[in-house]
C-alpha cells in the first residue's frame, strides 16, 4: 500500500502537484511533499478543533468520515473529536458505505500525522463485501497476499480485480467531505492569508487544507501489479487479467491510477499504433496535471478562480474530472502543444 509520509502544506501540495506532471509520465508513483508546516501551527490547530466540534453534531457517515480524515493530523484533541472517534461513529451508522470503510483502512498502527504503512484487515474484508466490483479493493488484497508470500491468494485477488467494473478510492467523495468540514466555520483571516495567499483567500486555503489531508488516505500499491504484469509471456489468462486491470486503472478516480493504467496498457499493447496512442494519452495527462497545478497556484491570488475550484469539488466527481473541468473553465487546452517537452 502506498502512503504519503507526511502532511502536505500549502507549497508542499503545489510542489507535489507540479511534480505529478512528471510522475504521471513515468510509472504513476505518488508525489511526495517537499513542504514544511506553517509557522502558525497553533492557529491552524485551533481552527481545525473548532470545525471538528461543529461537525461532531452531524450524523451523515461520509461527513463524519471526512472529519476523521481531517482529525487524523491534529494532536491533543479531546477524545470525542479524534480520528478514531469520528470513524467509529461513521462506521456505526446503518447507511455507512464503502467510502467510510476506505477511510477505516488506515485505522492501524500509528494513525497520527506520520501514519504507518499498514492496513486494517477488517476494513478490507468489509470493502470486499460492500464493493466487490471495485478493482482497487482487490489490488489491496493482491498486494497484501504478495507481502505474505501467498502466490495463490495473490492470483485469486488479481482475477477478482480483473472482473471489476471500476477502480475507485472514493477520492471525490472524501475530498468533498473534508472540504465541507473545513468550510464549517469562517477561516481566521491570518490563517487564510498564510494558506491561501494574500489578501487572505479562504477558498484557496480550504481547498489546499482538504487536498493535503486527503493525500493521507491509503491507496493500492501499483508497483506489484506492474511486476506481476510486466511480462505475461504465453500466459493468456494473465495477459487478459492484466489488460483488464490496466483498463480499469486508466479510467480510475485518481490521476495516479490513470497514469499507471495507461503505462501498463502501453506495455501490454501488441501493436505499435496502440502503444503510441497510450503514450500520447500519458503525455496529455502529464500536461493536464501540470496545468492544473499552475491554476491551483494562481487561485491563491484569484478568489474567483479559487471559488470555482471549490465549487467543482462540491459538485462531486473524480480527481481526473475535477482537473479537466477546471482547465476547461479557465480556457486551458487539455492537449499539449506539439513542442511541449513534459
Amino acid at each position: 500500500m502506498d502512503r504519503i509520509p507526511r502532511r502536505l502544506w500549502t507549497f508542499g501540495i503545489l510542489a507535489a502537484l507540479l511534480a505529478a506532471g512528471t510522475a504521471v509520465a513515468e510509472t504513476g508513483a505518488a508525489p511526495h511533499s517537499v513542504g514544511a508546516p506553517p509557522a502558525s501551527r497553533s492557529v491552524l490547530a485551533q481552527f481545525e478543533h473548532d470545525v471538528l466540534s461543529i461537525t461532531a453534531l452531524r450524523g451523515e457517515p461520509d461527513r463524519l468520515a471526512g472529519a476523521a480524515v481531517l482529525a487524523r493530523a491534529v494532536s491533543d484533541l479531546p477524545p470525542v473529536l479524534t480520528y478514531k472517534a469520528f470513524l467509529a461513529r461513521a462506521q456505526s451508522l446503518p447507511d455507512a458505505g464503502a467510502a467510510v470503510q476506505w477511510v477505516a483502512l488506515g485505522n492501524c498502527g500509528n494513525v497520527g500525522p506520520e501514519p504507518e504503512d499498514c492496513i486494517n484487515t477488517a476494513a478490507l474484508r468489509k470493502l470486499q463485501r460492500l464493493a466487490p466490483d471495485n478493482a482497487a479493493v482487490w489490488l489491496l488484497a493482491f498486494d497484501r497476499a504478495r507481502q505474505r508470500g501467498d502466490g495463490a491468494a495473490a492470483r485469486i485477488a488479481l482475477a477478482r480485480a480483473a472482473k471489476g467494473t471500476e477502480f475507485s478510492t472514493y477520492y471525490g467523495i472524501l475530498l468533498r467531505s473534508v472540504l465541507q468540514t473545513a468550510r464549517a466555520l469562517p477561516m481566521p483571516p491570518a490563517l487564510a492569508q498564510e494558506l491561501g495567499g494574500s489578501p487572505g483567500n479562504a477558498y484557496a486555503a480550504t481547498y489546499l487544507l482538504a487536498a493535503g489531508n486527503v493525500m493521507y488516505l491509503p491507496t493500492p500499491a501499483l508497483a506489484p501489479v506492474f511486476d506481476e504484469c510486466k511480462d505475461p509471456g504465453q500466459d493468456a489468462t494473465l495477459r487478459q487479467q492484466c489488460t483488464q486491470v490496466a483498463h480499469l486503472m486508466a479510467w480510475g478516480d485518481t490521476i495516479i491510477a490513470r497514469a499507471a493504467g495507461l503505462a501498463l496498457q502501453e506495455r501490454l499493447a501488441t501493436h505499435q499504433a496502440a502503444r503510441q496512442g497510450y503514450a500520447a494519452a500519458r503525455r496529455a495527462l502529464a500536461w493536464q496535471t501540470h496545468q492544473f497545478a499552475v491554476q491551483v497556484l494562481r487561485s491563491r491570488h484569484d478568489p474567483a478562480l479559487a471559488a470555482k475550484l471549490v465549487q467543482l469539488v462540491l459538485e462531486g466527481g473524480t480527481e481526473n474530472s475535477i482537473q479537466i473541468a477546471l482547465l476547461r473553465e479557465t480556457g486551458v487546452p487539455t492537449t499539449p502543444p506539439p513542442n511541449w517537452k513534459g
